[in-house]
C-alpha cells in the first residue's frame, strides 16, 4: 500500500470517527442528555414530559431523603403530582454528571440544585444523586433515582 493510500485510509477513518461522534455520540453522552432532559421536564411541571424519561413500570424506584417510592405509578401519583400542584415554579438541574455504562445499564452520579417557588415562600437546596438508567430501544430511561440533600450550613450569629 502506498503512502498516499495509507494517508487517505487514515483520513477516512478519522473522519468517520468524528462524524460518528457528532451524529450519535457515546452512550455516556446519551445518558447525560437523558438526565438533562429529565431535569428540564421536571421544570416544565408536566408529568407527561417527565414520563418520557423513566421506566414506567413497577421496576422504577425513587429513594429521596429516606422516603421510598416503588413503581412509576406510586411515584407519579403519591409524590410527584402532589408536589407539582404545590409549586408555582421549579428550577432543577444536574451538574458534574459522571457516567459508567456497561451494556444496557448505566449508573450516573451528579450534583443537583433545586429552587422552588411555593405560594407563600421559596425553597432552595442542593444535593447528590445516583441514577440508574436502562437502555430501551434507542433511548435511555431512568430506572432508579437516589437523592440525598446536602444540609445548608446555619449562619453564625
Amino acid at each position: 500500500m502506498s503512502t498516499v493510500h495509507r494517508f487517505y485510509l487514515i483520513a477516512i477513518l478519522v473522519l468517520g470517527l468524528f462524524l460518528g461522534a457528532a451524529m450519535g455520540g457515546s452512550p455516556e453522552d446519551a445518558v447525560k442528555q437523558t438526565l438533562l432532559n429529565y431535569a428540564a421536564a421536571i421544570e416544565s411541571m408536566d408529568i407527561a414530559q417527565v414520563q418520557r424519561y423513566v421506566v414506567t413500570s413497577e421496576a422504577f424506584s425513587v429513594f429521596e431523603n429516606g422516603h421510598v417510592n416503588q413503581g412509576w405509578a406510586d411515584y407519579r401519583d403519591h409524590h410527584l403530582a402532589p408536589e407539582l400542584k404545590m409549586f408555582r415554579k421549579i428550577e432543577y438541574r444536574y451538574e458534574d454528571i459522571q457516567v459508567q455504562q456497561s451494556g444496557n445499564l448505566a449508573v450516573a452520579t451528579a450534583k443537583y440544585h433545586i429552587a422552588i417557588e411555593l405560594k407563600d415562600r421559596s425553597v432552595t437546596g442542593k444535593g447528590l444523586a445516583t441514577i440508574v438508567l436502562q437502555k430501551a430501544g434507542n433511548d435511555w430511561k431512568i430506572l432508579h433515582i437516589h437523592t440525598t440533600r446536602i444540609p445548608q450550613k446555619k449562619q453564625k450569629k
